[in-house]
């Protein structure tokens, strides 16, 4: 790939240019999205920070992490925008006067250009809602000026700069070179007596020393670049009359986010007054996958598409048995994703001049995305009441997150969960250009004490001891737990580790569990607490657990044992280990496959397993395919990554022959050498297990449909057995923590040699219709004893009921400009009303995120809701919609549109 500098400026690449607009000093900043709230709330965030550090006299007194308040310090973000507004308009007055009043022999600078929708080609930054102009898509001829290639001399004598109605926010990418002009007010530039230089500014403190500032002087005889590609650099491409054109490279290891643009004059006259020229807007750089100098480069176009250019995707969810896609709608475009991203930024604490590291930037990011003590995105709940914010399986995307975001003063949105969670960090990273996809781990265990086991235990009437037998126990086995891949280089690490990263933004509930909800730790400073990345998934597939980071607590949720522990009281420590399972954690790990799309079904799902998971650690259901998903949907297929990732693996694991079986053990018994674990691993083996135990896997239930939990036992042996067994059924939330009982049977019997039996237990409808929470998962625990032999087992399992689909048709040819119609519907499948309904849909380029209140729906009733919305872009865009009702919520569908223009 040719560096982009050294390729010619295409036809039309510099169309004509809004250079007759006033550019005194005094000019106030125009909003980036067409809001001057959200522009101001992005300009003001540090000078908050700052003052935050400040008592009523001035004194930096600094910020206890629990001595804030939350609500404070939103209405501090409100007032500190408010006040600098008017306190900068006041100052540019006084300058505007003192400026007039004063002769100066400097150059007058009459407007500056950027260029900003030409050079959002170039940069592949033309989709961002910021770059567009009049709510049109870029290069429509309603919205575009008539363009002129600027390759030539001759051109810019012809050009006219003319205003035009609507400004663009200039977005770049870091590692490519991009056009700006000066037009002067009273005279021509003349290099004899006039010096120029164009200054990018970054962050509340600039400095040239951290590279927080770059002052670029311009040099009429500067025809080519002298320090590119590795340094900002400035030249000449064109001069004619009052306009000045020149072209300025960002290296690839820029600073990420928002810069200021001046313009600097003076003369040759030693000691001379400077004059400051200060642009409208402040400009976005991004980071690059498209250079190769950028650690996130990403080799393939196919992917790039994917991964940083797909509006929408899906983030799977369900049961190991059933996963199935959630459809989600990015909004990396939209006019509030830069802004709540550079917001996050702010608040995150990250260092300024450590913004051109991908490392620390998306490290930040999985920092700030939860919520704590009133810092962050999102804050996370997984049970009880929602009536105070949002229903989880409510959103349809994140641009309406971002929204609430902005417009509420930076104060954290109401409510999010793991696959929320992960699909928002998506979001964030694809707007900021960084590669980035939702995974999805099936059975992912929640190690909060370092042990690289899942521990339970039950008393000996078999129920489940919530906390253990010290009550501090808080591990746990989530039915699904997401988080965010990010594509990037890792030169902090050894080589063999390049490429997807995990980082992992979701609390662990378990932390305010244990702390009872106390904020004295909590806070901006404390969020080393909830960072969980970038951990190289290579390096989790090896067992590697040493390299940053976090990669232990990675490694533990797709790898850590399930261990049960029953009360025994002629055990030395009051408890035996009756089951032990290596391969139940991490049985699936998807995630949605490069250029594949089904609305229908989830056929565009890819197992990633083999990703995280060397051979001898994976299950049956991964290495045998015996009617698992991975088997049914992707059967012959192959990703371009998949391609690429095996060749790399195949290089790298020459160079590094790890991963085998007993380095991954060594790595899980390391972690077990704490006194407190010890007891745990000393458990007895039973030498003659001759009882043979299987839970039987439930099949498809319906909503509103009864089901049947099954054990069947053999007695395998040549002699009677006495048995006693427990099965039981309960609601619980995807976290795995108990809800409700559903029903519970407890047998003993005497199974003759040779001889079965089958336990079960049947629930109905009624049983379960009051007791089911949010997803409508279901655990099942099975726990048995052989008398004779003192053989122990024990099993446990997951489903979740299956809703309906909600189905979505749209209603003729949808055109840019012109109404268009949508009909959601989908049949009641419960014998109950269905009230407080209403339905939330999205689509980029169609309409932005809106509830509708509906009726109440009778039971067996087939409903149609006809929403109306005026597509604003054209090409191919995504409908997302859902249902939520009091009794019944998460339904949920999708339509692809094509928009003609």
């Amino acid at each position: 790939m040719s560096s982009p500098m050294a390729q010619p400026v295409s036809p039309g690449m510099l169309r004509r240019s809004t250079m007759t607009q006033q550019g005194s000093p005094g000019m106030l900043r125009r909003s980036m999205s067409g809001n001057s709230g959200l522009n101001n709330l992005a300009h003001s965030s540090s000078f908050v920070r700052r003052n935050n550090d400040r008592d009523g006299m001035g004194n930096n007194v600094g910020v206890s992490p629990g001595g804030s308040n939350a609500a404070y310090r939103a209405s501090l973000v409100s007032h500190y925008a408010e006040d600098l507004d008017r306190r900068r308009r006041a100052e540019r007055v006084v300058e505007d006067i003192r400026t007039d009043g004063m002769t100066s022999d400097n150059l007058k600078i009459d407007s500056v250009e950027l260029f900003a929708r030409d050079n959002a080609r170039e940069h592949r930054t033309d989709r961002y809602e910021l770059v567009l102009d009049n709510g049109r898509e870029l290069g429509s001829s309603a919205s575009m000026v008539m363009s002129r290639s600027m390759t030539n001399m001759s051109s810019l004598s012809s050009m006219d700069y003319r205003s035009s109605t609507q400004s663009s926010t200039t977005v770049l990418r870091r590692g490519q070179p991009f056009f700006m002009a000066v037009r002067m007010k009273d005279r021509n530039f003349d290099p004899r007596r006039d010096i120029l230089r164009a200054s990018f500014s970054f962050g509340p403190n600039p400095q040239v020393t951290k590279g927080t500032k770059v002052v670029l002087p311009f040099r009429m005889n500067q025809r080519e670049f002298n320090r590119a590609p590795q340094k900002w650099d400035m030249r000449l491409h064109q001069q004619e009359g009052f306009n000045i054109t020149f072209q300025v490279n960002i290296p690839a290891n820029a600073l990420v986010g928002l810069w200021r643009v001046n313009i600097e004059t003076t003369t040759t006259t030693p000691g001379a007054r400077v004059d400051e020229f200060r642009f409208k807007d402040d400009i976005y750089i991004l980071f690059n996958p498209f250079c190769r100098d950028d650690p996130v480069y990403l080799d393939n176009e196919e992917l790039r598409k994917e991964y940083l250019m797909n509006e929408s995707g899906k983030v799977y969810v369900g049961t190991h048995h059933r996963p199935k896609g959630r459809r989600w709608i990015y909004g990396q475009f939209s006019d509030v994703a830069l802004p709540a991203a550079q917001l996050l930024l702010e608040q995150s604490g990250l260092n300024p001049t450590e913004r051109g590291n991908p490392v620390q930037v998306v490290r930040a990011i999985a920092s700030i995305i939860n919520a704590n003590d009133g810092f962050g995105l999102l804050e996370g709940k997984w049970e009880g009441s929602f009536e105070d914010g949002v229903c989880p399986w409510v959103w349809t995307g994140s641009s309406k997150i971002f929204e609430h975001y902005l417009r509420n003063g930076s104060k954290p949105v109401k409510y999010g969960q793991c696959w929320v969670f992960a699909a928002v960090a998506t979001s964030i990273f694809r707007a900021l250009g960084i590669p980035s996809r939702p995974v999805t781990n099936f059975v992912s265990a929640r190690d909060t004490n370092h042990t690289m086991s899942v521990d339970k235990y039950f008393d000996v009437f078999g129920e489940e001891m919530k906390g253990g037998p010290d009550g501090d126990n808080q591990d746990a086995l989530w039915n699904f737990h997401a988080w965010t891949e990010v594509w990037m280089s890792r030169p902090d690490l050894q080589t063999g580790f390049n490429g997807w990263q995990a980082i992992d933004p979701t609390p662990p509930p378990q932390f305010w569990q244990k702390n009872g909800g106390d904020k004295k730790s909590r806070g901006p400073w404390a969020v080393e607490e909830f960072r969980r990345g970038p951990s190289a998934v290579e390096s989790v597939r090896r067992g590697e657990v040493g390299f940053a980071y976090d990669t232990p607590y990675l490694f533990a949720e797709v790898n850590a044992e399930v261990s049960h522990f029953q009360e025994d009281e002629t055990s030395h420590w009051g408890f035996r280990k009756i089951r032990v399972n290596n391969y139940q954690v991490g049985r699936m790990i998807l995630t949605k496959r490069p250029g594949a799309d089904d609305d229908v079904s989830d056929g565009d799902a890819e197992d990633i397993s083999s990703l995280y998971k060397s051979p001898d650690g994976m299950s049956r259901y991964q290495n045998k395919g015996d009617g698992c998903f991975n088997s049914l949907f992707n059967q012959g297929m192959s990703s371009p990554y998949s391609d690429m990732r095996d060749r790399e693996r195949d290089r790298d694991m020459k160079q590094y022959p790890t991963g085998s079986p007993a380095e991954r053990l060594l790595a899980m018994n390391a972690s077990r050498s704490v006194e407190k674990s010890q007891p745990m691993f000393e458990a007895h083996r039973p030498t003659n297990e001759d009882v043979y135990f299987d839970l039987v896997e439930q099949e498809k239930v319906a909503w509103g449909q009864p089901f049947n939990l099954q054990v069947h036992i053999q007695n395998r042996s040549q002699e009677m057995r006495t048995i006693t067994t427990i099965l039981s059924a309960n609601s619980v939330y995807y976290t795995g923590v108990t809800a409700r009982r559903l029903g519970r049977s407890d047998r003993q019997f005497v199974l003759q040699p040779g001889s079965r039996e089958t336990m079960q237990i049947r629930v109905s409808w009624d049983e379960y219709r009051d007791k089911i929470v949010d997803y409508g998962h279901i655990k099942i625990y099975a726990m048995a004893s052989v008398q004779e032999t003192k053989q122990c087992w024990s099993e446990e399992d997951d489903f979740q009921l299956e809703k309906p689909k909600l189905d979505v048709q749209i209603r003729g040819n949808p055109q840019v400009g012109q109404d268009c119609f949508a009909t959601f519907s989908f049949m009641n499948p419960i014998s109950v009303n269905l009230t407080e309904c209403e339905f939330t849909f999205e689509g980029p380029g169609l309409v932005r995120a809106q509830t509708v209140k509906y009726r109440d729906v009778k039971p067996g009733e087939m409903i149609s809701f006809v929403q109306k919305f005026m597509p604003r872009f054209n090409g191919e865009r995504k409908l997302v919609a859902t249902f939520n009702s009091r009794e019944l919520g998460d339904i949920i569908g999708s339509r692809p549109i094509h928009v003609r223009d």
